[in-house]
């Protein structure tokens, strides 16, 4: 019997967690030295104890603050909550610390933890075992691990960058098969997981919520090991065909008053 064709265009299943908002800012450094030192001394103060309770007070989610190298950015806040009205809430805390008046906007990315169910769509549309299979994917703990991610331990360094897949004729992945996509993706992921313990990242999806359609936040050991997973996946047909990359913001995670003080010293 001949095997009907593949439906292209068709969008795969997508599983959605935590929102998230990436703040990049660059640093007034002019407006700073206008400062008279017992001002700069209050400013820290404040948006130290400021960032400290916008951490502490996530009951679900967090924060985190990364002071950025060789970037058009001085530093990046990442802010992970149950839902859009949280990072609502966060991100009008965020406007009212008075290093605001010193940091002027890079920018900003909102997005959602996601987990895209490529692998059921290997099964074809028809997969009698496919609500069993969705339900047991929801379940696992490498679901949740990516849709309610922890801070990764031990992995000081970060990288941030936005990307979409391409829509250009001839190199369109919006009219790929879906199945032709789940095994493109399926390759994409055995090179990620060679990193398995030395570099962990946290997907989410922006499409209808940014103009890019996802954001990638790597953590790693070592700074080096940035450079070599994107130069591998680069290479697979999924990105050397149908990614596009926007600017990606380097640094190393630091407590909030670290920060503060390495930034607003005198």
């Amino acid at each position: 019997m001949e095997t009907p064709a593949e439906t292209p265009g068709l969008p795969p299943e997508t599983l959605e967690g935590w929102y998230a908002l990436h703040q990049l800012y660059s640093i007034d450094r002019r407006a700073l030295r206008t400062l008279a030192p017992a001002v700069a001394r209050d400013v820290r103060c404040a948006t130290t104890d400021s960032l400290q309770a916008i951490a502490r007070d996530a009951s679900e989610g967090w924060s985190i603050v990364v002071s950025l190298v060789g970037s058009t950015a001085d530093v990046l806040f990442m802010h992970l909550r149950p839902t859009l009205d949280d990072l609502r809430d966060v991100q009008c805390r965020m406007d009212r610390l008075p290093a605001m008046e010193y940091l002027r906007p890079a920018m900003y990315f909102l997005s959602l933890t996601e987990l895209g169910l490529y692998q059921l769509a290997a099964h074809g549309q028809d997969d009698p075992q496919r609500e069993a299979r969705l339900r047991a994917e929801r379940e696992s703990p490498h679901t949740l691990r990516r849709l309610y991610p922890p801070v990764p331990e031990n992995m000081p360094y970060v990288s941030f960058y936005p990307m979409s897949k391409r829509r250009d004729t001839g190199q369109n992945w919006y009219t790929l098969p879906l199945q032709e996509r789940s095994k493109l993706m399926h390759s994409h992921g055995l090179t990620g997981r060679r990193y398995a313990g030395r570099v962990t990242q946290i997907i989410t999806g922006a499409i209808g919520l940014d103009k890019w359609e996802w954001g990638v936040t790597l953590f790693a050991k070592d700074p080096v090991d940035f450079k070599k997973l994107v130069t591998e996946m680069r290479f697979d047909e999924a990105s050397a065909k149908y990614a596009d990359f926007g600017d990606f913001y380097v640094g190393r995670l630091a407590e909030p008053g670290g920060w503060v003080d390495e930034a607003f010293g005198h």
